[in-house]
Formats: structure tokens, C-alpha cells, sequence
């Protein structure tokens, strides 16, 4: 059983351990996933594992924003990074730093983005996704002034920036709830 953290909420170790010998239908479900930097399944694939048909659907959603979506790259890592930042997502925040890097931010714009005490000068286009991400995760709606920021976007680019701090906010909670661990190894991106 996990030992729980210091403050009574969530567990220190996972809740429920990594697929570690997969058999044939996880294995073709996390060839699908994708891996760490060495090549492993991810924690959280490898735990969502034990319940095949759900992790397919989990892992579609989160894939889709990296091959189908509108937004680009950098603005959606952006708003990953506030989400995870803001659902105390430490599993989130590991992967995307590495992840938003990549994707064109910056080390100074990754910590702002985790830690909005930090002063950074936004473009009013950032400062809109970031709010976004504040807002959803504060109140669970995005007021009018934030959505004006946004109006430069197209509908459907706007309702996969929705979509995607929810879908942050969900992985968040899934991760912190089941304990699932920092990998290893980072990402492969």
C-alpha cells in the first residue's frame, strides 16, 4: 500500500505500479504511446496499461494535440505547462518542460509559464493562453475579456485550446491521484 504524503493528500509512491511484463494486447497498445527518451513506456501509459480500451482513449486524446490540432506547437505547450502548474501537476510539468522546449519555448518563458509569480513580458497573445489555462482551472469558465483575447483564433483552434487545458486538467488529476512516479528518463520528443 502507497504511504501517504506528509499533508494527507496522495500517496508518496504509486498507487498502482507499471505495467512491468506486458502481455500482447498492452504491448501493441504502448508501441502506440508515446516513450521516454530511452525508449520505455511512459509511467503513465505503462499504468493506464491495466485497462487497455481505456488508455487507447486517453492516449488518442492526448495525441491528437500533438499531430492534429490547430494550435501550434509553442502555444500549446504553454498552456500545458499552466494547467499542469496549476493542478500541482509535478509528472506534467517534468514532461512538458522538456517537451515545451522543444517546441520553441524558452528556459525564462518554461518558468514563468510554471510559476506565474514570476515577472515576464508576455505578448497580450501568450498572456490570453495563459489566462485561459488560469481561469478554466480557477472557476471552470473563461470570462470575456480572456475569450476576446482570443478572437484573432479560429473556432475550432479556440475549442481545442479549451479542450486541451481540460484535458491537462484531467491527466493532472489521474497522475496525482494513482501516484503515478516521474519517469526515468524524459520523453522522447
Amino acid at each position: 500500500m502507497a504511504r501517504s504524503r506528509a499533508d494527507g493528500i496522495g500517496p508518496i509512491a504509486p498507487r498502482i505500479e507499471p505495467v512491468r511484463a506486458p502481455d500482447a494486447e498492452q504491448r501493441a497498445l504502448l508501441a502506440t504511446t508515446l516513450p521516454r527518451a530511452d525508449g520505455g513506456p511512459l509511467n503513465l501509459f505503462a499504468t493506464l496499461a491495466h485497462a487497455p480500451r481505456l488508455a487507447r482513449r486517453v492516449s488518442a486524446l492526448g495525441g491528437y494535440f500533438s499531430v492534429h490540432a490547430a494550435i501550434a506547437p509553442r502555444d500549446r505547450e504553454l498552456v500545458v505547462l499552466r494547467t499542469a502548474a496549476r493542478v500541482e501537476s509535478d509528472y506534467e510539468v517534468a514532461h512538458h518542460r522538456v517537451i515545451g522546449a522543444a517546441a520553441g519555448l524558452t528556459a525564462e518563458e518554461i518558468e514563468a509559464a510554471v510559476d506565474p509569480a514570476l515577472p515576464h513580458p508576455w505578448t497580450p497573445a501568450d498572456r490570453a493562453l495563459l489566462d485561459l489555462a488560469d481561469e478554466l482551472i480557477a472557476t471552470h469558465r473563461i470570462s470575456d475579456a480572456t475569450w476576446s483575447g482570443l478572437a484573432g483564433r479560429a473556432e475550432a483552434e479556440r475549442i481545442e485550446l479549451v479542450v486541451l487545458a481540460g484535458t491537462y486538467a484531467l491527466l493532472g488529476g489521474v497522475l496525482n491521484g494513482l501516484g503515478v512516479e516521474l519517469d526515468a528518463s524524459p520523453p522522447a520528443t
